[in-house]
């Protein structure tokens, strides 16, 4: 299905599993106990790693346990250890542990990109859906031939995403099976508008290994003299709250978003009312639009630059002239990833799967751009 990488078969399933037993002993997955028979109430089970990091994944995850519950559809997030759960930002969700849990074949069982090889443990009557977060990272730990493997196997419910750009990315792939977009939402009540800055500010995120993209494009801007009087904040090691503040004094946020599924940070920078300007990690084209944003192809670490010292000196002739695009953009964002727009894909999605009625192209996905494969 897919195309050949110059090793065989064999070779790169030896540099997959040797790739996912490190991954594994970083971030520990709970371990799944199939049984044959159902036990208690259907329920939706989100396999997320022992890993108390701030991850916006792992946020989602808690999220949408949240949204079942207070639906009336039992959820839990399923950790490897008892008692764990993420503390890095303020949560109340049901969690459980692998241990004390058993997988019954009514039982809906979600697993990220990056932990597929826990179906293994499946049985042949027991359904699950891959949570695709992230598209590009879905052959880091499996190979080839055992991302097939689920994306045509006959438990698949269904192969979740959260933008149009893994959507299209997955149809291509695997184009037999069925496939959901979901909207993430950014939270309203933390991100959003601040008071207008009394001095310019420069934010960014130094993630997943953006920190010599950073560097470069800072040095750049300052050999050039443009930093003076500007304020460089590097985001990092903060509350999700601690977060939200900075942005909304955040002027201009810097992207350095590579292959991403969704971006929040640059999602959640907007909603601030911050103006974006950077990589937009190719999933972000759809809401990193040049009215009231600055997008640049990932790893253009040159064009990041020019952007950025155009805007700042726009900024400088014309203080307000970012925050006043900012507003609109924390419109946009507003609007377009609302938390009503995603409590009721994910309620919908998760309603219709339990109950086995199939995926169709209306309903599920109410308010999509995308629809749904089946």
């Amino acid at each position: 299905m897919l195309a050949a990488t110059g090793r065989s078969p064999d070779g790169r399933r030896a540099v997959a599993y040797a790739r996912g037993a490190l991954e594994r002993l970083r971030f520990p997955l709970p371990k799944l106990r199939a049984v044959a028979e159902q036990g208690c109430l259907p329920t939706v089970y989100f396999c997320a790693p022992d890993f108390d990091v701030p991850s916006g994944g792992t946020r989602v995850l808690y999220r949408h346990v949240d949204l079942l519950n207070d639906a009336g559809i039992s959820a839990a997030v399923l950790h490897r250890r008892p008692g764990f759960r993420c503390t890095w930002f303020e949560n109340h969700t049901r969690v459980v542990d692998s241990r004390a849990t058993a997988i019954g074949p009514e039982d809906l069982v979600v697993v990220g990109e990056l932990s597929a090889s826990l179906l293994r443990s499946l049985g042949p009557r027991h359904r699950f859906v891959v949570f695709n977060q992230n598209a590009h990272f879905t052959w880091r730990r499996l190979s080839a031939e055992e991302v097939e493997l689920y994306t045509k196997s006959p438990g698949l419910a269904a192969i979740l995403v959260v933008s149009d750009h893994s959507l299209e990315m997955l149809r291509y792939a695997a184009p037999s099976a069925k496939i959901v977009r979901l909207h993430n939402s950014i939270d309203p009540t933390r991100f959003f508008p601040g008071p207008r800055r009394p001095r310019p500010v420069i934010s960014y995120m130094p993630r997943r290994g953006a920190s010599e993209q950073a560097r470069q494009v800072l040095g750049i801007l300052h050999g050039r003299g443009v930093l003076r009087g500007w304020e460089v904040r590097a985001l990092d090691g903060m509350s999700e709250d601690q977060i939200a503040a900075q942005l909304r004094a955040t002027t201009i946020f810097l992207s350095f978003a590579c292959d991403e599924g969704f971006g929040l940070p640059a999602a959640e920078a907007m909603a601030c009312g911050a103006y974006a300007v950077g990589f937009h990690g190719f999933a972000g084209r759809e809401y990193f639009r040049p009215e009231f944003s600055h997008p640049v192809e990932p790893g253009d670490v040159l064009a990041l630059s020019r952007a950025a010292a155009e805007v700042m000196e726009r900024e400088t002739l014309a203080p307000g002239w970012c925050q006043s695009r900012g507003a609109a953009a924390a419109e946009f964002i507003a609007a377009e990833y609302s938390p009503d727009r995603e409590r009721r894909e994910v309620v919908e999605t998760y309603s219709a799967l339990l109950q086995g009625t199939g995926l169709s192209e209306r309903g599920l996905t109410a308010g999509s751009a995308a629809p749904v494969r089946s």
